[in-house]
């Protein structure tokens, strides 16, 4: 059974890469490249729901162990197929008036092949590889809408991204470095025992390690947005087509947010874990703090949107640092390592589904809060559908923002309670920006009207949030039951 679910994994996976090599091919018969794009995300959530399937017994490994899948990854795989057809019923016949449009139903089935590789990468190499993929994918989509902001947003990403990959290229050669072979696997670091503490060589063992770490969470940082490698951000993510945004934030940013996860926690399971822990503690403070703060004076819904998005990211890497510190201690802690584990991939889900179309929404409506203003009147449905996804971000129960926040919490709490109390603070702050979305789509006056494609994935979205918010629980406690026995 696990031979064929491997195989089905790995067809799904290939035919997902074919889609988007064929549709360029259709030329400006845009429906046809549109099947392909809709194809390819139903086959990677085939390769993705596989990919659970399997690695429920135990971590799934191919290409002799260059990729690794595990629930984690999976979860992951299957938040990006699920958004990647939000932001298509979204986007749908508005892409095929851009003269990009083959480029548009292309890259989506691309992006979804490398986070494939990027969330389940076990080796340095192919981080890299499929980094670069995922990379060039992105800074093109942002490029396709016909207009001058998009095409200026593209190229000020593209400049962010080479110096990402510059530190990347930075931890990979550190990577191998510490290993002392032509290894670049993604292991736990450790300091021989036979260096004395405090003497040359030992120091300088440990301050390769945890430079290596840093150019890592460097790397990732300016991909996520992270504080202080942020400052990209509101120029992209605020300024660009929100169309194409709901792209790039909403489903790309999930590879990003997995393989920094898997860095961390993997070379934090060694004597490092503290210091790896509190740089990540650190980053999380402080881009929660600056992204919250953002938010609150801003005027803009896209630009609330762009800075919701860091104190979002903010969220995550404080159970990123708590799975850190947990890796370090040992067996007896692994409960609630997986606790911090799995919150991760729970909360950035919560996170894609939500974001893709509410930015998908900014990109129809307009970009200022008055775009949105008395959604209710004219378009109740949609007004309802957005206010559920804004709710779920603020993590509010029922909604599966409510259970990604409350294991992030929890996992904090077991590692510091004083960086539970400030995501609890910060999480509270963003409740004023959220209601401020809410008011003004509540508020009485002649708003947009929102139908079809857009209103499909708002209301689609809105369904998701509830219903996985629903069975989350019960996904997390089997999965705990079959790990921990």
């Amino acid at each position: 059974m696990s031979g064929m679910l491997l195989d089905v994994l790995q067809a799904a996976v290939y035919l997902t890469l074919a889609t988007g090599l064929a549709a360029p091919l259709a030329g400006r018969r845009w429906r046809v490249s549109l099947a392909f794009a809709y194809s390819g995300s139903l086959l990677f959530l085939v390769a993705s729901i596989a990919s659970l399937y399997a690695s429920m017994a135990g971590p799934v490994s191919l290409y002799g162990g260059l990729v690794v899948q595990d629930p984690f990854s999976s979860i992951i795989m299957l938040g990006a197929a699920a958004s990647s057809i939000l932001m298509l019923i979204a986007i749908g016949s508005d892409a095929s008036k851009w003269s990009t449009s083959p480029a548009a139903f292309s890259l989506v089935p691309l992006v979804l092949f490398g986070l494939f590789f990027l969330a389940g990468a076990a080796d340095a190499l192919v981080v890299l590889a499929t980094w670069l993929i995922v990379s060039v994918a992105s800074y093109v989509f942002i490029a396709l809408p016909d207009d001058g902001r998009s095409k200026a947003a593209s190229v000020r990403y593209i400049m962010v991204g080479i110096v990402a990959t510059l530190f990347l290229i930075t931890w990979v050669a550190l990577t191998s470095a510490l290993q002392g072979a032509t290894s670049f696997a993604i292991v736990p670091l450790s300091i021989s025992s036979s260096m004395v503490p405090g003497s040359m060589a030992y120091l300088g063992v440990r301050g390769l390690a945890l430079a290596g770490i840093v150019a890592a969470l460097a790397a990732v940082g300016f991909k996520l947005g992270l504080f202080p490698f942020h400052w990209w951000l509101p120029n992209v993510y605020g300024r660009a087509d929100g169309r194409v945004v709901s792209f790039v934030a909403g489903v790309v940013k999930l590879g990003f947010i997995a393989i920094i996860a898997r860095i961390v926690i993997v070379q934090a399971a060694g004597p490092l874990s503290v210091p790896i822990a509190l740089t990540a503690a650190v980053l999380a403070v402080v881009t929660m703090v600056y992204g919250n703060f953002a938010a609150l004076s801003s005027r803009s819904f896209q630009m609330i949107l762009s800075y919701s998005s860091m104190a979002q990211v903010g969220y995550i890497m404080t159970a990123v640092a708590a799975a850190a510190y947990f890796a370090g201690l040992g067996p007896s802690y692994h409960a609630l390592l997986l606790v911090a584990y799995y919150a991760v991939a729970i909360q950035a889900v919560a996170y894609s589904l939500a974001k893709v179309p509410l930015f998908a929404l900014a990109g129809e409506a307009g970009g200022q809060l008055s775009s949105v203003r008395g959604m209710l009147s004219s378009s109740p449905v949609a007004a309802i559908a957005a206010s559920v996804l804004i709710l779920s971000l603020l993590g509010l129960p029922p909604f599966l923002g409510f259970w990604g926040k409350l294991y992030m919490f929890t996992a904090a709490a077991g590692y510091s309670i004083w960086l539970a109390v400030l995501a609890l603070i910060n999480s509270g702050i963003s409740a004023f920006y959220y209601a401020v979305i809410v008011r003004e789509m509540l508020a009485k006056g002649e708003g947009p009207r929102i139908e079809g494609r857009y209103l499909a994935a708002l209301v689609v979205g809105a369904i998701a949030i509830i219903v996985i918010g629903v069975v989350a629980p019960l996904i997390l406690g089997y999965i705990s039951s079959v790990f921990l026995g």
